[in-house]
């Protein structure tokens, strides 16, 4: 095509809330590859990427025999992890759509996840360019999560905005709030409705705390989102980097939109990647630290016959620990659900035959009936959060520096506080936040 006609072209260019994500890979050894698959409604794509500052323009216009709009450049020049930019321009019900511009490392064609199907479509994606609030619900409570953790989950943009294309969830002290001091953890008062005109949670005191000096407030802020989107059966890919530091709990984690079994665990749970800051937490001869991740589904009909003990497995860093760049995905069809970091499996579990149930031997109303797959056969949203303390931390684990709370403690927080003198020195900077550099969820 001729660069004249291709400037008419883009000339028509619309705004508009639909997005289309390529996927772009190393082919050959140095060729470049990319590829949409079809939609109805398609009827041109241009891709332009950029590598090693040269731009080079790929003009398709008609889908092949696999309904791919797909373009070889067997001439790139490209290596492996090499970062690329592109952008991809769709001319889209007789409308040019264009995209902004986005980042990916090449990896080769065959390291890639096949996809599911040539009909799989991206739900949500987010390459946090900026922070859109409207793609997701902020989480605004003190209530502690489920297991007695010490951060108050605010929307301050210390603890939660995008920067140079990531976006970055760091916990703070409370006291470096400029509402805070040491003298109002311990009586004081932590009205999130007043300081933000919003409390999401209100379970154990949630939007309004008073310390009385036994027990202080939160002393850590930190952030949750989670995404508006939902999907059932996919892949869902996140690349990050988890924080390291002493008692910081990230998470990247997925519940179920509607809680469509009931109240949890009734509907389930899929982790795909939980981890522990510290640089050491042994326990059973096992380092369980920052060297560590962990991904564990959590089902059963209450709190108490929750069989999380038979779909969790962890992976060791091959060196070293995972507190650099990684990719953590999930893998979920009605036949198995596997985790990953980098493409290596973390979990693997296959659905059971004679279902989840009573693979379990729970007794009593089978609240899932004939589903064999359930409760892990509805959508599910995404959900991001970096806690603090609580009862993720076991107190027979060895630690890098001394656990100051214990198990049946009237007031941890106030001991891991008095305690910030052991813990504080492993918080470095922007180490203790967790960086995401893309979401993305795909439909199967």
């Amino acid at each position: 095509m001729k660069f004249s006609v291709l400037l008419s072209l883009l000339a028509t260019v619309v705004v508009t809330s639909k997005t289309f994500y390529p996927e772009i890979s190393l082919i050959n050894g140095s060729g470049v590859k990319v590829g949409l698959v079809d939609e109805d409604g398609i009827a041109r794509a241009i891709f332009t990427i950029h590598i090693r500052n040269e731009e080079r323009k790929y003009v398709v216009e008609t889908k092949n025999e696999d309904d791919l709009w797909e373009y070889l450049d067997l001439d790139a020049k490209a290596h492996i992890g090499e970062l690329v930019e592109y952008k991809t321009s769709v001319l889209y019900h007789g409308e040019w759509i264009e995209s902004e511009w986005n980042k990916v490392f090449l990896v080769p064609r065959d390291a890639m996840m096949p996809r599911k199907s040539k009909r799989s479509y991206t739900v949500f994606r987010d390459d946090f360019n900026s922070f859109n609030k409207g793609s997701y619900h902020v989480e605004v409570s003190a209530w502690g999560g489920g297991n007695g953790e010490f951060q108050v989950y605010t929307p301050e943009h210390n603890n939660l905005h995008a920067e140079n294309g990531y976006l970055y969830m760091k916990p703070t002290l409370t006291t470096d709030h400029p509402s805070f001091d040491n003298g109002k953890l311990y009586h004081g008062r932590m009205d999130l409705n007043d300081m933000y005109h919003t409390c999401t949670n209100g379970a154990n005191y949630g939007c309004s705390k008073t310390s009385n000096g036994h027990e202080i407030l939160p002393p850590v802020m930190s952030s949750k989102i989670t995404s508006h989107a939902c999907v059932t059966y996919g892949r869902v890919n996140i690349r990050a980097r988890i924080p390291k530091g002493d008692w910081l709990w990230p998470a990247i984690w997925l519940l179920s939109c509607h809680n469509h079994y009931g109240s949890w665990p009734r509907s389930g749970e899929i982790d795909i990647m939980e981890s522990r800051g510290n640089l050491r937490a042994e326990e059973h001869g096992s380092n369980h630290g920052v060297s560590y991740v962990a991904s564990t589904l959590h089902w059963g009909p209450d709190a108490a016959h929750n069989a999380y003990y038979l779909t969790h497995k962890g992976k060791h860093a091959p060196s070293g620990d995972w507190h650099g760049w990684h990719t953590y995905s999930l893998e979920w069809t009605d036949h198995h659900i596997i985790t990953y970091v980098d493409d290596q499996e973390i979990m693997h579990i296959t659905t059971p035959s004679q279902g989840f149930w009573n693979w379990a031997h729970f007794q009593g109303h089978n609240i899932w009936g004939n589903n064999h797959n359930a409760p892990f056969d509805h959508s599910f949203h995404l959900i991001l959060n970096v806690a603090v303390g609580g009862g993720f931390f076991s107190d027979s684990a060895q630690y890098n520096t001394p656990k100051p709370w214990h198990k049946g403690s009237s007031h941890p927080m106030r001991d891991f506080w008095e305690h910030r003198g052991d813990w504080l020195p492993t918080w470095h900077g922007d180490d203790v936040a967790m960086l995401i550099d893309y979401v993305e969820m795909i439909q199967y």
